[in-house]
């Protein structure tokens, strides 16, 4: 009875998931309100740059590879997305796993990204075995141990 009421009530969730996914595409939310849905062309359209990181984790070895995405922090300055009196900004994949940042950190330029290619290929989903459609990269973190695979949302929060 118990996962019948859990299914139930995460229902609404997952078929949310499901359609961010499928039309590639993420929610930016502040305090717990959407904001913006960000699509995979919309990141496009920003001019991503083309940056070489290393990646690795726990189980591979680390490897050079080249991203393309934007900046977090011009993301949201472009969405006019005030983020700088915010407590943090937690990023959220769809496997439910979350990256909290600091709001230094996103500040920083040439720091935390959203990608949505790697290698020259756009990132596969997290249905067909990717890490996409989008990731969110800190450069410089040591294994991408805090890199956040399958963005489903950006969470600003103030308090």
């Amino acid at each position: 009875m118990i996962v019948v009421v859990l299914a139930l009530l995460n229902r609404g969730d997952s078929e949310l998931r499901r359609a961010l996914e499928e039309n590639r595409e993420f929610i930016i939310r502040i305090d717990g309100a959407g904001a913006a849905v960000v699509s995979l062309q919309d990141i496009i359209d920003l001019e991503p740059q083309e940056f070489t990181t290393t990646f690795g984790t726990s189980v591979t070895s680390p490897r050079d590879t080249t991203l393309q995405g934007v900046e977090l922090r011009v993301l949201l300055e472009l969405l006019d997305i005030d983020f700088a009196g915010a407590s943090h900004i937690t990023v959220t994949g769809l496997d439910s796993y979350y990256s909290p940042l600091t709001v230094s950190e996103v500040e920083q330029e040439g720091v935390v990204y959203i990608c949505y290619s790697m290698d020259g290929e756009i990132l596969k989903t997290q249905s067909d075995g990717g890490y996409g459609p989008f990731m969110m990269v800190i450069r410089g973190s040591r294994f991408a141990q805090r890199w956040c695979k399958y963005v489903e949302a950006v969470d600003v929060i103030s308090s």
